[in-house]
């Protein structure tokens, strides 16, 4: 197989951007219309697009057979992020892991304040608490788009 590039980080990114769009169009617009099986479908799209980013970096960084360096990796390229990305950044992964490993995701709609509908979701297993799914979402993007512009300067 191909060794991966940066365009097709690029282009991993931009497919998570597409499905981000469709579920903030769902999610943020009249609660009767929020179909929580498309969001759901939309929200495993966007995670299989958005760990595209990552694995490509592992590949180019020649670290996908070395758990230990990758983990090594990623705590010093994390440091360059807020902690609250940082911690964005691990859930997504672990989510989409426990998706792959462990079983569907779940996603549930609540009223936040009682004013306006919201959707949560469960990340993976011992990954932390249910989190807000779109907005979620949205900092993740920043966090790939960070971690494309980002890897080649991390030893």
């Amino acid at each position: 197989m191909a060794k991966p590039t940066p365009a097709d980080m690029r282009t991993s990114l931009e497919d998570a951007r597409f499905f981000y769009e469709k579920l903030n169009l769902i999610i943020r617009g009249p609660e009767q219309g929020q179909d929580l099986e498309l969001v759901r479908r939309y929200f495993r799209a966007y995670l299989h697009c958005w760990k595209c980013v990552p694995h490509f970096v592992r590949e180019v960084k020649g670290l996908s057979m070395k758990r230990q360096a990758w983990s090594e990796w990623t705590e010093r390229w994390a440091r360059s992020l807020n902690p609250s990305d940082s911690n964005v950044f691990e859930c997504l992964r672990k989510t989409r892991d426990h998706d792959t490993h462990q079983g569907m995701i779940e996603v549930n709609g609540e009223i936040a304040a009682g004013l306006f509908p919201i959707v949560m979701f469960q990340p993976g297993k011992g990954s932390g608490p249910r989190r807000e799914l779109i907005s979620c979402c949205d900092r993740g993007l920043f966090v790939a788009d960070h971690m494309i512009r980002e890897f080649p300067n991390v030893t």
